[in-house]
Parts: structure tokens; C-alpha cells; sequence
């Protein structure tokens, strides 16, 4: 996975964009920006301006990673908001792929479109099982199509303008990450239920 690649998040992004040291802004206001970005994204995918759209996905992206930084910068960090920045996440998602989709439908390209389809409903569902088993697991960390992987495959195929060769990408590999998390989390789940410990805690916090 690319967080885990590059270490800590705090770090990586200071190196890079130095300058988030000095951003007051609210996080969320951050997070909504880059929800707001997102649509244009969108609608740029829909008129087929893909080059505009992978620029925009790369703010909509800075947007992202630094919202979460400053929360920690400035002391705010909450599980509110994460909550909150989790769920505009979802929406910007939903929001960029349903551009793509718009721009096939309007060339009459159906299999294109049900691909956009596809990539969507396993987007959605790589999210979605990692956030349920992590209900009653401390983490579920296994599969590695997470959402900074897919941001990173649909920038590079929209500056390219191979948009529908990263919507394949994205929607066979996040299929193969979520079917990866369904099977994962139903093991780990039926260990807690059988042993009532917790698989994926640290040694340390099994309290032996």
C-alpha cells in the first residue's frame, strides 16, 4: 500500500509540501475543498477533458492528504471528523466515477460504461468490507487496490488519456482486494468469535 510505502503520512507530506506547516485553515474546509474539487474532476471526465480531470484529481488529492495532517498539526484530530472526511471521501468517489460513466453513456459506448459500473461497485465494496470486519477488529489492513492506489492509477490514466486502461485496472484489482477482504475478514471474525481475542491486535495489548 502507498501509506505504508512512504512510512509516515505526517512526514511524507511535510517533506513534500512543506508549506502545510503553515496552512490555519479548518481541516474541514480542506476536505470539503477537495470534495469540490472532486466534481470538477467529474465534470471534466464527462465532457471528456480527461488531461483537466487528471490535474484537478491531483489537487482534489493534495486536498486529501493534507486534511488530515492539519487536524494533527493544530490539535483538532477526532474521530468525528474522520468520520466526516471518510464519508465526503465516498461521495468524491462516487462523484468522479459517475463523470466517466456520463462520458461513455453520451458516446453510446456500453461496455465502457458498465466497466466505469464495475469499477465503482468494487471501489465501493474494498472500502466498504475493510470499514465493517473493522467494526469488531482492530484493523483489517489486507489487499492493496486501497483509494490512494486507485486516485494514483486514474490521475496517471487521465494525464495520459487512457482513462478506460485505469478504469480496468482499478475495477479488477479492487474486485481482487475486496474479495481478498471478505475472505480475511470472515476468517479473523470467526477467531474472535471462537477464541473472544482479537487476531489483529498487537501481542502487546492481548493483556499476556
Amino acid at each position: 500500500m502507498i501509506k505504508e510505502r512512504f512510512g509516515e503520512v505526517d512526514a511524507f507530506v511535510y517533506r513534500l509540501f512543506p508549506f502545510v506547516r503553515g496552512i490555519r485553515v479548518a481541516p474541514d474546509v480542506l476536505t470539503l475543498a477537495g470534495a469540490f474539487v472532486s466534481v470538477l474532476a467529474g465534470w471534466a471526465f464527462a465532457e471528456d477533458r480527461s488531461v483537466l480531470a487528471g490535474l484537478l484529481l491531483m489537487l482534489a488529492g493534495f486536498c486529501d492528504l493534507a486534511d488530515g495532517v492539519v487536524a494533527r498539526q493544530q490539535g483538532v484530530s477526532s474521530a468525528a471528523g474522520a468520520f466526516f472526511d471518510s464519508s465526503i471521501d465516498r461521495l468524491s468517489d462516487l462523484v468522479v466515477f459517475g463523470g466517466i460513466a456520463v462520458a461513455r453513456a453520451h458516446a453510446a459506448d456500453v461496455f465502457g460504461t458498465l466497466l466505469v459500473l464495475w469499477a465503482i461497485t468494487a471501489s465501493v465494496m474494498t472500502s466498504y468490507t475493510r470499514a465493517s470486519a473493522e467494526r469488531r477488529l482492530h484493523s483489517l489492513k489486507v489487499g492493496f487496490m486501497e483509494r490512494a492506489e486507485r486516485f494514483l492509477v486514474l490521475i496517471v490514466g487521465a494525464l495520459s488519456t487512457f482513462v478506460m486502461t485505469a478504469i480496468v485496472v482499478i475495477a479488477l484489482f479492487a474486485t481482487y482486494t475486496a474479495v481478498q477482504r471478505i475472505l480475511e475478514g470472515r476468517r479473523l471474525l470467526r477467531i474472535l468469535e471462537e477464541t473472544g481475542v482479537d487476531p489483529t491486535l498487537p501481542e502487546s495489548a492481548h493483556g499476556g
